[in-house]
């Protein structure tokens, strides 16, 4: 008759104690890009003149409402550039707030507002240039401009 209360209590006791062995949960300092990122050892052997360096016109393409313009690809040095957006892009509510983009160390490309805040990142892709990865609902490629 007592079986599901003291069948409750051990589970919860199990449960406290598991969790106190495991340790403190700790937030990650690393941005989602960084962990999804290979290890060095995997990618060292692929140059880092790829084919997402050598683009020089790139199309992007907001696949959630068919949004796509052609823009000049990012720059190869380090540091924010502007963004030449077109009025095309203004039809994505992701890319109308595209002010800036950098290539990062890690091959992903961030995109940012006028104030800096990130408002999209991606990584290189299979079949694509870039596709996007932050925010997880953003589905943005960037591929090769034709003509």
């Amino acid at each position: 008759m007592r079986f599901a209360p003291v069948a409750l209590v051990v589970g919860f006791a199990g449960t406290i104690l598991a969790s106190y062995l495991q340790g403190p949960a700790v937030a990650s300092t690393d941005s989602l890009v960084a962990a999804m990122s290979p290890a060095p050892e995997i990618t060292a052997s692929i140059p880092a003149n790829g084919t997402a360096a050598a683009a020089e016109a790139v199309r992007l393409i907001d696949l959630r409402n068919g949004a796509s313009c052609k823009v000049n690809g990012p720059a190869e040095d380090d540091g924010l550039h502007r963004v030449p957006m077109g009025p095309s892009c203004a039809k994505s509510p992701d890319l109308a707030r595209v002010a800036y983009w950098e290539r990062k160390d890690d091959g992903s490309l961030v995109m940012t507002d006028h104030k800096g805040e990130t408002v999209l990142e991606f990584m290189p892709g299979d079949g694509v240039l870039y596709e996007s990865v932050y925010p997880n609902n953003a589905l943005i490629t960037i591929v090769p401009a034709r003509g």
